[in-house]
């Protein structure tokens, strides 16, 4: 058997530092990660910052490889358009993250200033900040990925692991983690056959980010030339395609006449309505219209994908619950103003061929905030339970009708039975296509239309999971029998404070929020 050749000294030093980078320092990362995020309640915290995390991948920050192992927490809740997860795949925890997926997520969702060079060049040895300890992993991580030379100077080598160490007990809590003094006494001679393939195994990794790299530069030479990036593209084509198939159910009606007239002459239609009456699919259908008119569908989570998806193509842009589902969310509101001219001047071009289709809640689109927002998504409001575009019976019997009869059961129904099941207002639409998929519903239909109990269920447990402080003040309105007075939420309430606080910490809502909070939610509400 041909002998290793024992390892120089300069070599012992590459390797004691590649071990520390690649060994020690995403366990105390993640050690300090698991501080920010607690296991317990990592899947909250990727909830309230789901739309975020989605602008990191596609922004390249995030591969798609991460992006599913934080799918794969259980718990999260992400867009219904985008493609379910494999049955088989196992659930995820902090343990299966990275090291660049942990300081990718707590650089941008952990709320650490920016290190004084800022996160891409090496901090000054002065900066003690945890953001500059983590910039300082990232910066010499990178300089390993690139490496040619695998061997390193005593001084070079002293410099450089004593600023890793610096950063790693700091992270440590102050503490110098042991697995540094453990790398320092490894004996590289007895294990050198493993280290050898361990660091071959790491080099393979590296050729593949790099070929990952070279496949990105292609994406963007293709984007230049005026398409939408590839990997977009595709997954853009998958969601479309469903959206078609759910599109076959839908009837035409005075509410989507009314926004396809006026799309013609506009820019931005934004629909708005309570809870399944249809504004999905209407803006969805619209989309359809125009792309037989030459328009390419684009599906959007932010105002920045505007901008980045924009080719010199006709586009028409959806996007879902633009400012929130539940609440108005302050921070997407400013990022919409924020950007209203450089999106005025994507959108308004001399040929109308960009569109932009959104939605939002009628007890959002209500609020102060809102109306007097300076943004061209409040320019075109239609209210599909306005009374002149309300649906009529007619229209219910025929939405009715055409989702039955995509299941063969349209001579299931009596006269009667339609007539009944048309009084309903709340969520029409969305009831009709939960009856037509599901045979238990179908048998059960007038006692769901008449007290659709198993989705109002669905709904309270989306808003304790997305807006606790809407789901205390449901809880609130339940303990009082539906008669809430204002009065509780006043400073001077002192009787009804024990209470309160205590249902609040029920509802696993901070207990410093005040009670003016609770009372605009209870306006919303």
């Amino acid at each position: 058997m041909t002998s290793i050749p024992k390892l120089t000294e300069e070599e012992k030093n590459f390797t004691r530092f590649f071990l520390l980078n690649f060994k020690v320092s995403p366990h105390i990362v993640r050690r300090f990660f698991d501080e920010k995020f607690p296991p317990s309640n990592l899947a909250q915290d990727i909830n309230s910052n789901v739309r975020d995390i989605i602008n990191l991948n596609k922004t390249k920050r995030i591969n798609a490889a991460q992006l599913d192992l934080l799918r794969g927490v259980p718990g999260t809740i992400w867009s219904p358009y985008r493609p379910p997860m494999p049955l088989w795949t196992k659930a995820t925890t902090s343990k299966d993250f990275d090291l660049t997926l942990m300081i990718c997520l707590l650089r941008n969702l952990g709320g650490l200033s920016t290190p004084s060079n800022g996160w891409d060049q090496l901090p000054h040895p002065n900066d003690i900040l945890p953001g500059a300890n983590l910039a300082t992993l990232k910066w010499y991580r990178n300089q390993l990925a690139h490496a040619s030379d695998t061997s390193m100077d005593n001084v070079d080598f002293t410099d450089k692991f004593t600023r890793i160490e610096k950063a790693l007990t700091s992270l440590n809590k102050g503490q110098k983690p042991y697995e540094v003094t453990e790398i320092l006494n490894y004996d590289l001679d007895g294990e050198q056959e493993n280290l050898l393939e361990e660091l071959m195994q790491l080099k393979k990794e590296y050729v593949d980010c790099e070929k990952e790299k070279e496949e990105i530069k292609s994406e963007f030479s293709y984007y230049k030339e005026g398409n939408i990036l590839t990997k977009y593209a595709e997954a853009n084509a998958l969601v479309v395609e469903t959206w078609q198939k759910d599109d076959e159910s839908f009837d035409e009606t005075e509410g989507s006449a009314l926004v396809y007239n006026k799309v013609k002459n506009c820019t931005c239609i934004l629909v708005t309505s309570n809870s399944g009456l249809g504004k999905t699919a209407t803006i969805r259908h619209i989309a359809f219209k125009l792309r037989h008119e030459g328009f390419e569908i684009v599906p959007i989570e932010s105002p920045e994908d505007i901008i980045k998806y924009k080719t010199n193509k006709k586009q028409v842009f959806l996007i879902d619950d633009v400012l929130g589902k539940y609440d108005l969310s302050p921070t997407l509101l400013e990022r919409w103003e924020r950007l209203n001219e450089k999106l005025i001047s994507c959108l308004n071009t001399e040929s109308g061929a960009n569109k932009l289709l959104c939605t939002l809640r009628l007890q959002v689109s209500l609020l102060k905030r809102f109306k007097n927002a300076s943004t061209i998504l409040n320019k075109e409001v239609i209210n599909l339970e306005h009374e002149s575009i309300a649906l009529s019976q007619k229209e219910k019997q025929k939405i009715l009708m055409k989702h039955l009869s995509r299941s063969n059961l349209e001579n299931e129904i009596t006269t009667e039975e339609v007539e009944i099941i048309c009084k309903t207002n709340y969520a029409f639409p969305l009831l009709c296509k939960l009856v037509a998929n599901d045979n238990r519903r179908f048998q059960n239909r007038i006692a769901l239309f008449r007290q659709p109990l198993s989705l109002f269920k669905e709904e309270l447990d989306k808003i304790c999971n997305e807006n606790k402080k809407l789901y205390c003040v449901l809880v609130l309105c339940m303990l009082f029998n539906g008669s809430l007075s204002r009065s509780i939420f006043d400073i001077t309430s002192d009787d009804w404070d024990q209470k309160i606080y205590r249902i609040i910490q029920t509802c696993r809502l901070h207990r410093n929020i005040s009670k003016k909070n609770l009372r605009i939610a209870l306006f919303l509400l």
